[in-house]
């Protein structure tokens, strides 16, 4: 989506017809992006199901103006009130605003790199996987982004995909690649780190 200065692109490509993972783009202001990623336990249909109830949560949270440790907060009692058997849920969500600032929280997802000209860091900071306790608390963190930073966002379907012998693909070579496409078009850092993930794996089955 178009958003203040920022340049924006994810994809997913899931393992089967329907996937437990999603991202989305949330516009929740003019002034205020809301970014998410979502990994469910399991696969198939009764993941993707978990994932309509994370996409809507988040959907209906944003319109009602929540906050988002409180957003957080019904996601997890909705999930682990659930019958489904795929309940647990990695999640990580920020809300972006258009001069720099995120606010995030963490929820048992694969910490988000931003990643700068001088350096990186990980976005650890939040809570348990998503409907893991029925009373989870969570913590959000406040982080700005300059001009020339990356923020980059991905599932273990990536950092885990497997080489023919069993070997993962690892968050360090996802920041190898960042760092060598720092001045690229978010599609082509997309394009890079899909294109390295295929080759390292080799038509390894994910």
């Amino acid at each position: 989506p178009a958003y203040g200065t920022f340049d924006l692109s994810g994809q997913t490509r899931p393992m089967e017809k329907v996937g437990g993972d999603f991202f989305d783009f949330i516009p929740v202001t003019d002034k205020i992006l809301g970014l998410a990623i979502a990994d469910v336990s399991g696969h198939g249909l009764p993941a993707a199901l978990v994932v309509r109830d994370v996409y809507m949560g988040l959907r209906m949270a944003t319109d009602r103006d929540f906050k988002i440790i409180r957003t957080l907060q019904k996601l997890n009692h909705i999930i682990h009130r659930g019958r489904l058997t795929t309940k647990f849920v990695s999640l990580f969500y920020g809300e972006l605003e258009t001069g720099g600032i995120l606010i995030y929280c963490n929820a048992g997802h694969n910490p988000p790199l931003v990643v700068g000209a001088t350096g990186f860091r990980r976005l650890e900071c939040g809570g348990p996987i998503v409907g893991l306790f029925e009373s989870a608390s969570f913590e959000e963190e406040t982080v700005t982004l300059s001009r020339g930073d990356w923020l980059i966002v991905f599932s273990d379907g990536v950092s885990e995909a497997l080489s023919a012998t069993g070997e993962e693909y690892g968050e360090s070579r996802i920041l190898t690649v960042v760092q060598s496409h720092l001045n690229v078009e978010p599609q082509k850092l997309l394009e890079a780190v899909f294109s390295d993930v295929r080759e390292f794996a080799k038509g390894a089955a994910q």
